[in-house]
């Protein structure tokens, strides 16, 4: 189903109202699942939700949840938007509902809402990590106790200069480490006004200073880098390549664990090289490197939608079992355990919002048909 105009989306607005209602019947869930594959049309049900939240009151929908009525709430969430004059600029605003998962192979749509029937179970006896982000100086010294880093760090390196004085400590080069925990995030800027967004479970190495020929850092794990355009080159070095820029925004994934790396170019140009090869990538384009068979694809994505884990939304695409689970329990700090028989063959999508694990664990039990509990404040996954 194509995006309808706006003219003609009374049709679309009862749809999207009967998935979140949690009353689609499964023809509709397949079509909605259809529908959402279209980008533009995943933009339009973001904003649709965030209307949908915000608009309708919770009261007006617990009178009225026996009625099934959509049409109704079509039109009271309109009157209501109307009124309030809401905002919806923000195109990738999430709810704290908004989690779902597609299954690829069954395009089986699964979303949380008033009619799902899981098992409640108490989500507050999860226990998370408690690790706090590690920055540390080259001659050993711990910057302890950096809170709030889910959100901003600002100027790293003003906080770095609070705790020593790196120029009398030692004139030579004077590099810093930046570790992130399970559950954690953190935003740096560097010396050269680069702003570096760094994800759970990622260390970062770079000078206090950069050299006047060449910008240069190493990555474990997955960054996103808006780099100040500069003539000096900025290079970001992993285990498998090394991705050189002049000024550009850019993602660069390379795990110890994965069985790939990657580049995602967001706009200018990045120019990757890996095994002996250099590939030039453009805005829109993914480069990945199989590990094991060395072989390197350019294939093209969205993305900023790719990205979005830097503003708080984890995107998946492709994933098998092993792997989201892995995600989901980097994205959100807790131990997951799978008892599971899910087949790693079964290809999964998702989207997660940081801020609702709860929402986004009932759609990945509904998605893969199993069941969950929480034992000594771990996640358990089992079969049925």
């Amino acid at each position: 189903m194509k995006m309808m105009q706006e003219t003609d989306r009374t049709g679309t607005d009862i749809l999207l109202a009967k998935i979140l209602q949690g009353v689609a019947t499964k023809e509709e869930i397949l079509e909605f699942s259809e529908w959402i594959k279209d980008y533009h049309n995943e933009v339009y049900f973001d904003r649709f939700k965030e209307m949908w939240h915000v608009s309708v009151d919770k009261s007006y929908l617990a009178e009225n949840a026996k009625l099934h009525n959509p049409r109704r709430f079509v039109s009271y969430m309109r009157t209501t938007r109307k009124r309030k004059r809401l905002r919806l600029g923000i195109t990738y605003s999430l709810s704290a509902a908004a989690a779902f998962v597609l299954f690829l192979g069954i395009s089986h749509f699964v979303n949380i809402g008033n009619g799902s029937s899981v098992k409640d179970v108490d989500f507050t006896a999860l226990n998370y990590s408690k690790d706090s982000i590690r920055v540390e100086l080259n001659n050993g010294k711990q910057v302890k106790r950096i809170k709030d880093a889910t959100s901003t760090i600002t100027n790293l390196e003003d906080k770095i200069a609070q705790n020593i004085n790196m120029q009398e400590i030692q004139p030579a080069k004077v590099y810093n480490t930046v570790s992130t925990p399970s559950g954690e995030r953190v935003t740096m800027v560097l010396s050269d006004q680069t702003v570096v967004y760094l994800t759970s479970n990622s260390y970062l190495k770079y000078p206090a200073r950069f050299d006047k020929d060449k910008r240069e850092v190493t990555l474990v794990g997955r960054a996103y880098f808006e780099v100040k355009k500069s003539k000096v080159p900025f290079i970001v070095n992993t285990a498998d390549m090394n991705i050189e820029v002049l000024g550009t925004s850019f993602d660069v994934e390379s795990r110890n664990s994965g069985s790939s790396a990657s580049v995602i170019l967001v706009e200018g140009s990045v120019k990757v090289h890996a095994d002996g090869r250099t590939q030039l990538i453009r805005p829109d384009e993914q480069m990945s490197l199989q590990r094991e068979t060395k072989e390197m694809t350019v294939k093209s994505v969205d993305s900023k939608l790719m990205t979005m884990w830097k503003d708080g939304v984890l995107i998946v695409r492709g994933q098998s079992f092993t792997e989201l689970i892995e995600s989901l329990s980097s994205w959100y700090g807790v131990k997951i355990v799978d008892r599971s028989g899910v087949s790693n063959k079964d290809k999964f999508n998702g989207r997660f919002d940081r801020e609702d694990i709860e929402a986004a664990i009932k759609a990945v039990s509904i998605s893969a048909s199993i069941k969950y509990r929480i034992e000594d404040g771990k996640l358990i996954l089992e079969d049925q």
